[in-house]
């Protein structure tokens, strides 16, 4: 007994030491363990502590030397990225569903949210990333109109700057703040575009005017911008072969610089008041060059509403076809006649204003920072070509489009009158059903590589043209299509053609066409 007791309890002993050891390896192993993984997590914590005292350095040096250009291009380059790629996520996953009863209504969820999400961040860019979204909203005949709908917000609900934006810019082109240039100027804008802000101002002789502000950081944006936008083409490039309009970018990229330059939109607007100058219903605003810099312009102020306001229009009490019949002719004279074309007659800057003496519709035609020069090698055919088309005359298409330089007229006659042309058995319409418009959104989704081809084929200035007579058509729908567009064009096209000698021997033969023109169409 006493021997297992004694066993026992030498056991007990044993075991306690044991125990004991082992509890003084592990405190020793922990301590060892603490010791030697302290450093590296010391030195992590450090290390975290450097790379956000680099980035705060940086975006401080940059917001003092370069007011946040360098790290604001960079966040708007992650923001695009972002969207871009949800968009993708969000059509890639669709595809799935493409067996569902209710995929159609689904598309049209996706095409809603995605659409929002390119307004977000087109408001939240601004710049070229608007100026972008205005083009998008405009073809409104391809597009999805869950698109086009919300990308019209666009045209004036772009973000406002601060008081102290507005004041840098006059402080380093005129040396002052605006209370002391003009005698009284309101910091609220009246609108604001996708380059500039326009306010309202009265000089200090008393007239009040319209001053447009280029938004500070535009110009030194450009280039990065510009950029992030090449990048995301180059990307939808790699996935969809056949979506490239890299080309369209580069080659407009010449014509956004100008833009740039305000005192190139002031000269701009007083050659197209000179061209126009025999429209008594069409006013340009005039401008004040005492009061105008490259990125401040100064013009008279005008009253009127947008020539998309139908509700307006009516509520005026003007004829809704006396204002497209006007329309259609203002700018038929810069694509037929002048050659001197304005490349982004948009609603917000076509105006509608009623004369107090006539009563009737006149047009206050704004925004002249993008112009294209037609040259008479490129606009009399294209005069021929018009008339052809409506005529149906496949022949004479044919001549004309090749002195343009086009190989595929009918390809070309499309894009131009944006619905299938038919030389025998129909017309070309002047109010396209939702059949139609259906029609020509898979047609455009088929022939997608033939009708970019076609772009490529046409003069580089023919471009403008397309995106004018666009958005001109985009109107006269939202009218109603009240007026035949083109009709009405191939009639002034044609009058351009047969009287540029001003002969009595060209009006004479100009008006024997016409007859032959009107009995065709009869």
């Amino acid at each position: 007994m006493n021997k297992i007791f004694c066993i026992s309890r030498q056991g007990s002993i044993s075991a306690g030491r044991n125990n004991y050891f082992t509890h003084l390896i592990r405190c020793s192993k922990q301590r060892n363990f603490a010791n030697t993984a302290g450093k590296p997590q010391r030195k992590h914590h450090y290390f975290g502590l450097g790379l956000l005292g680099i980035f705060t350095g940086f975006v401080t040096y940059d917001g003092v030397v370069n007011d946040f250009i360098y790290s604001g291009a960079s966040i708007r380059f992650l923001r695009s990225v972002k969207t871009a790629s949800l968009i993708a996520i969000d059509y890639f996953l669709l595809e799935r569903h493409v067996d569902d009863f209710d995929y159609d209504l689904q598309l049209k969820q996706v095409h809603l949210k995605s659409a929002g999400r390119l307004l977000e961040t087109c408001l939240l860019n601004g710049g070229l990333y608007i100026k972008m979204g205005q083009g998008v909203a405009a073809i409104n005949h391809i597009l999805p109109k869950e698109y086009t709908s919300t990308l019209e917000k666009l045209q004036d609900k772009c973000l406002p700057t601060t008081k102290a934006d507005v004041q840098k810019v006059f402080i380093k082109d005129f040396g002052a703040n605006p209370e002391h240039i003009y005698c009284d100027f309101e910091y609220t804008p009246i609108a604001a575009a996708s380059l500039a802000q326009v306010f309202k101002a009265k000089l200090k002789s008393g007239e009040d005017v319209a001053v447009k502000v280029q938004y500070g950081d535009l110009q030194k944006r450009f280039t990065s911008d510009l950029g992030t936008i090449m990048f995301l083409q180059d990307i939808i490039e790699i996935f969809f072969k056949n979506y490239n309009f890299g080309w369209i970018l580069r080659d407009l990229r010449k014509n956004l610089v100008q833009e740039l330059n305000f005192e190139n939109e002031g000269q701009n607007a007083e050659r197209c008041a000179k061209d126009l100058e025999k429209f008594k219903y069409v006013h340009v605003p005039s401008i004040y060059w005492e009061y105008t810099k490259p990125r401040v312009l100064t013009m008279e102020w005008v009253n009127g509403f947008k020539v998309s306001d139908v509700e307006r229009i009516q509520l005026e009490k003007l004829d809704l076809k006396d204002v497209d019949l006007k329309l259609f002719n203002m700018f038929a004279e810069q694509i037929f006649h002048t050659g001197f074309v304005h490349a982004d007659p948009h609603p917000g800057n076509v105006y509608v204003r009623k004369n107090p003496k006539t009563g009737q519709a006149e047009l206050v035609l704004l925004d002249h920072g993008l112009y294209e020069f037609l040259p008479e090698s490129v606009r009399l055919p294209l005069c021929e070509f018009w008339e052809a088309t409506v005529l149906r005359d496949e022949q004479r298409m044919k001549s004309a489009a090749q002195k343009i330089g086009i190989n595929d007229h009918m390809k070309f006659a499309e894009v131009l009158f944006q619905q299938p042309i038919r030389i025998h058995g129909g017309r070309i319409k002047t109010k396209l059903s939702e059949s139609d418009i259906e029609y020509i959104q898979q047609v455009a989704k088929k022939n997608f590589e033939l009708i970019m081809g076609t772009l490529k084929d046409m003069p580089r200035n023919m471009l403008f043209v397309v995106r004018n007579l666009n958005t001109v058509r985009a109107i006269g729908r939202q009218h109603g299509d009240v007026v035949d567009r083109p009709r009405t064009m191939a009639r002034y096209a044609q009058h351009c053609i047969y009287v540029k000698y001003n002969s009595i021997r060209s009006y004479m033969f100009w008006f024997y066409r016409r007859l032959i023109f009107e009995y065709n169409l009869w």
